[in-house]
């Protein structure tokens, strides 16, 4: 298994970017009440056909060159499905991708969800030309933040202007910490 499930967001956020997606929309529900961790990742990517889509979920195939293994999607589906949770994928050709990966939240093998605003904060750094769309959705309310609106916001200035990367940083663990006890903790074995 995998230390924790920005992981595979960061993963998935990789692909997407590698297949030419200028748009990624992520949304991650963390609820105790609906016991449910959900990772959701739409993108605008080249999409692939059924035949791809199909061996993308296969450990010994990869659509990257140098590499005889492509891990990341087939860890995410069989974390989930060992999770008592449940594993989507669909894609289109010219259209995009999504990928959809729930987790019994009190499962007790369902990883932490590791840390959330530090992982947004380095995928808008990374990809200052992709348009990131984030949602966090939590038992106690929702908080959406875009690069797009932030660009609005910040006019001329870069994304990965340090001034900017740092009120980011200050933002997202801030609004994160208002809906939920610790954004960072998320699912994950609990105290008997």
């Amino acid at each position: 298994m995998i230390e924790d499930l920005c992981f595979h967001v960061v993963d998935v956020v990789q692909n997407s970017v590698t297949a030419g997606a200028d748009r990624v929309e992520i949304t991650i529900t963390v609820s105790r009440r609906r016991d449910l961790v959900r990772l959701e990742i739409n993108d605008n990517g080249r999409g692939m056909d059924a035949e791809t889509l199909r061996r993308v979920q296969d450990p010994f195939y990869t659509t990257k060159t140098g590499k005889k293994v492509g891990l990341g999607i087939p860890l995410m589906k069989e974390t989930a499905l060992h999770c008592d949770g449940d594993f989507e994928m669909s894609s289109r050709l010219g259209k995009g991708t999504r990928i959809r990966a729930d987790y019994r939240f009190s499962h007790i093998d369902t990883p932490p969800m590791g840390p959330v605003a530090e992982m947004m904060l380095q995928l808008i750094a990374a990809t200052p030309g992709v348009d990131m769309v984030f949602a966090w959705i939590s038992d106690a309310g929702r908080f959406d933040v875009s690069t797009g609106g932030i660009r609005e916001q910040i006019g001329d200035m870069s994304l990965t202007h340090p001034a900017v990367l740092g009120f980011l940083r200050e933002y997202l663990e801030e609004n994160l910490k208002g809906l939920s006890a610790d954004p960072e903790i998320g699912p994950g074995p609990r105290p008997v």
